[in-house]
């Protein structure tokens, strides 16, 4: 049975967004034209159609859009998204007002930010590997040239309805503030909300909008948007699922990063444990560090459990151990006993969906701390990232990714915890 309709302006971008509904699960189709489309309805959970409108005129693309509405109308999908492209081609304006009067609802909101495919939308402008939209030369293309950088500008331009920037000031705030600041864009009548974004948490916070606030609205954006409104979509039919346990125990400066850009999602907390703390005999047992961590995560809040903030901390752990007679071999592995004792204690009283661990010496004593016998390796999430499962002991059959300090994407710990839960 249909539960989703994607509107697109050509085949490419119905497919890349399609792909998305597909990978969470549901069966999904694109169609060139809904001609015959009413046949699939039964069959088809997300459905896509092109109105092949990206380098028509603006009055051709309006046309073609109100002919595809009909349709809408006639099937009443519960979700309908338009897909439009992330270099902002096409007759984007013209084909959302179109929308948003055929089916006579209150706004869309608007983000064509991809972080994955690096498109990163920031004050109102689009960042493309680096680059400003309008200074690539995608900005050139002869059918759908760029004339204007700020988007909020670009997209008045094509159509009549009132245009509001979203900031990212405000998307850090949280679902609060985005509610607020539509409620008040709406107040005067139907419109257009231009969101920024740059990281995957963003893109959750403007998907996850909840329906009993804004119940007459679309999402329009690019396939990164897509995936961020399926993951809400995923966490209201599921519940919440248990908590992911990060146990960072690598000081490579590429780990760090990773993890810092890893606390920026919500819902994802720090424990931090100080080095000093481990390297000092006098330092008595970790409880209250790990009743802290059992109080996070039993709250249902991802926990990243680390020893190392920086590599200047690295360094002054070394040359502290140094001064104690300790060889770097041996400081690590004090550390990585600290870090066991910690997660041990934790895993003991809490239950966790997942586990991510960086640093060899500290996977071998998390899997002594729980009497694993081993990991049976499911699939790689990134090129020498294996995500897998425990065999043996306590927590056998919990999933668990592995990975060396200087692996992994920026968003390795971001992708991980998207693998664990797609498969909750």
């Amino acid at each position: 049975m249909l539960k989703f309709m994607v509107v697109a302006d050509d085949l490419s971008g119905a497919c890349d967004t399609v792909v998305q509904f597909k990978r969470f699960g549901y069966s999904a189709l694109v169609l060139n034209k809904t001609d015959n489309a009413e046949k699939y309805l039964d069959r088809y959970e997300a459905m896509a159609v092109t109105t092949n409108s990206r380098d028509l005129t603006p009055a051709a693309a309006r046309k073609a859009v109100k002919q595809v509405c009909r349709f809408l109308k006639r099937i009443r999908p519960k979700t309908i998204y338009k897909k439009i492209d992330s270099t902002w081609r096409g007759n984007i304006g013209a084909e959302l007002e179109v929308m948003i009067k055929e089916l006579q609802v209150d706004f869309a909101l608007v983000c064509s930010a991809y972080p994955e495919n690096k498109r990163l939308a920031l004050g109102g402008y689009l960042l493309v590997d680096g680059k400003l939209l309008h200074h690539t030369a995608m900005a050139r293309d002869p059918a759908s040239p760029i004339r204007k950088g700020y988007l909020p500008d670009l997209l008045a331009d094509q159509t009549e309805l009132p245009v509001f920037h979203l900031s990212l000031k405000l998307i850090e705030k949280g679902h609060d503030s985005v509610a607020s600041f539509i409620t008040e864009g709406i107040k005067k009548g139907p419109c257009l909300i231009l969101a920024d974004a740059t990281e995957e948490s963003h893109l959750n916070t403007i998907a996850c909008l909840k329906s009993e606030l804004f119940p007459s609205f679309f999402l329009a954006g690019s396939a990164g948007l897509s995936a961020a409104f399926l993951r809400c979509q995923r966490q209201e039919s599921e519940g919440p699922s248990l908590p992911i346990l990060i146990v960072a125990g690598s000081v490579n400066p590429k780990s760090i990063s990773q993890v810092d850009r890893l606390l920026k999602m919500e819902n994802v907390k720090e424990l931090y444990m100080p080095w000093q703390m481990l390297l000092d005999s006098r330092a008595g047992h970790l409880q209250k560090l790990v009743s802290q961590g059992i109080d996070i995560l039993s709250k249902g809040t991802d926990l990243v459990i680390r020893t190392c903030r920086s590599a200047d901390e690295a360094e002054a752990a070394k040359a502290q151990g140094k001064r104690t007679g300790r060889k770097g071999a041996e400081i690590a592995t004090v550390i990585s006993e600290g870090l066991q004792q910690c997660a041990g204690g934790i895993l003991r009283q809490v239950k966790v969906s997942g586990m991510m661990v960086t640093g060899g010496t500290t996977a071998v004593k998390l899997l002594e701390a729980v009497g694993a016998e081993g990991i049976e390796v499911n699939q790689e999430i990134e090129p020498g990232v294996p995500l897998g499962q425990i065999v043996g002991g306590e927590l056998s059959g919990t999933k668990i990714l592995t990975k060396a300090g200087g692996f992994g994407s920026p968003e390795v710990f971001q992708a991980g915890i998207e693998a664990m839960k797609q498969n909750h």
